[in-house]
């Protein structure tokens, strides 16, 4: 096993060292790149996004400051801040070729497929992706020292290094497609967070089985050196923590109690994460969770690890090539603040054969593209995998996935909002749909009808780098797992 698994590194190494080109970028960025960013008067702001809007008119110029409240919101429920706005225009399957170069390849595939049902309500683009100033700060901060690792060059290793901690996008400016899907990864969703999720199943008939999860998440990468989880072995090895994630289902049943938790690290990616399975009374290393194309926890093995947030690396050494980040101007989900109403319900939310169009809002909006391709002599389910990036948040917005035979498989999308109070852009719910076998699921989202469900309300979510939520850490931990396990 030594001796293959030293195979396998070896290959990585040299298909990657062939994949990348002389002189790969893996400097942090120059005076000149970072005077282009900055809160006020740069060309670009701190996330890299550019700041004017487009010559058309259509996409307006970022501001700084975040957008506030609205009355009738509550701890259960975001009141929509553009409710009365009506949609520009709606895309159908009778119109999309008009608009097809500002569509993604996936929201193509649905109208070819779903062409009686799928279709795009166009609203006023709204650029509510900003933050608090200390995010700002911690970007640029990051910027000037940050790299990716020299063992990702030499060994196609997937850390970086002269991080420093307190957050920050590590590469606004990205360089290739693996600086792109960093600042992916480490986009800004709060610090920590609890909440509920439902996962929403659907057959290729309709029927559809919920799954409801309790879920914990901490962002080491985002803290301070003041944090107490800072002060804990296991949160400070191997350079430090970069995501903690722990899940509980809590229905159905059969299910109720498994929970996994785990955290992944700055110089070593794979999830660390271990299980605990109610029926044996144990808790066992679950390497397969967060491992590349490994199947989702709880999800029918309707999607992988490789979609979440719409692109996740899943290991510790990449299995694709990515292709250098393009940005493009894409009719994109934004603003999903219906989603956000704990009182509309599941049958509402949840088509036959996908969300409910009349709930999404789709605005034109400035995206990063990146297109992932598998490596010679790699296995992996996705052959290719394209990605599709928020310019001012770098949130994923969609995804498609290709087969082994290079035919569109899945497709998704996320859709973001604005947290205002914690003043932070997170998914409130998304849908990935096989367009082979015709199920979907949306998976584990939906967090304030479930909060109202089990009756705990809506997320709570930290917003300060030494901010912690009253939850316990050691719930991220194998030890702390076997405290918080039951039947």
């Amino acid at each position: 096993m030594k001796l293959f698994n030293s195979k396998l590194k070896t290959a990585s190494a040299m298909l990657l060292a062939a994949a990348l080109l002389p002189g790969a970028a893996m400097a942090k960025l120059s005076d000149a790149d970072l005077a282009r960013l900055g809160i006020e008067g740069t060309e670009l702001t701190p996330m890299g996004a550019i700041r004017a809007g487009n010559a058309e008119g259509t996409i307006p110029a970022w501001e700084s400051t975040p957008i506030k409240g609205v009355e009738g919101g509550n701890g259960d429920s975001l009141a929509d801040p553009f409710a009365d706005e009506k949609p520009l225009f709606t895309i159908t399957a009778a119109n999309y070729t008009e608009y097809e170069s500002q569509l993604t390849a996936g929201q193509v595939a649905l109208f070819k497929q779903y062409p009686d049902t799928f279709k795009m309500h166009v609203y006023p683009t709204h650029r509510t992706g900003a933050f608090d100033k200390w995010v700002y700060d911690a970007t640029l901060a990051q910027a000037k020292n940050v790299n990716i690792c020299k063992e990702f060059e030499a060994e196609g290793k997937i850390c970086l290094e002269d991080h420093i901690n307190g957050g920050g996008i590590p590469f606004p400016i990205p360089k290739d497609g693996f600086e792109a899907a960093y600042s992916n990864f480490f986009s800004y969703r709060g610090t920590t967070i609890e909440r509920m999720g439902s996962a929403a199943l659907v057959d290729s008939n309709g029927n559809r089985t919920d799954v409801t999860i309790k879920i914990r998440q901490a962002w080491p990468w985002w803290l301070s050196d003041e944090s107490k989880i800072r002060t804990k072995k296991w949160f400070s090895r191997d350079k430090g923590g970069a995501f903690c994630d722990s899940w509980q289902i809590e229905k159905p049943p059969r299910s109720s109690g498994l929970v996994f938790g785990g955290c992944n690290y700055v110089d070593k990616f794979d999830f660390q994460a271990y299980l605990y399975v109610p029926g044996q009374r144990r808790v066992r290393k679950a390497p397969e969770i967060g491992f590349h194309d490994s199947p989702s926890f709880g999800s029918d093995g309707q999607r992988t690890v490789a979609s979440r947030f719409m692109f996740y690396f899943g290991g510790s050494y990449p299995r694709h090539d990515i292709s250098d980040p393009v940005k493009k101007e894409l009719f994109v989900p934004y603003n999903s603040y219906k989603l956000t109403n704990a009182d509309t319900s599941y049958d509402e939310i949840f088509d036959e054969n996908h969300t409910n169009p009349e709930l999404i809002r789709y605005e034109l909006h400035r995206v990063w593209v990146i297109d992932a391709t598998l490596k010679e002599g790699f296995r992996h389910l996705y052959k290719r995998h394209t990605a599709y990036f928020d310019e001012d948040t770098w949130a994923g917005l969609a995804f498609e996935a290709y087969n082994g035979k290079g035919q569109l498989w899945r497709v998704g999308e996320q859709y973001n909002a604005f947290i205002y109070g914690p003043n932070v852009t997170y998914p409130v719910g998304d849908v990935q749909i096989d367009l082979i076998n015709g199920r979907y699921t949306s998976y584990p989202y939906s967090p304030y009808q479930a909060g109202k469900e089990m009756g705990v309300g809506g997320p709570i979510i930290g917003s300060k780098p030494t901010n912690e939520i009253g939850f316990n850490f050691d719930i991220f931990t194998p030890q702390g797992l076997r405290k918080f396990g039951r039947r």
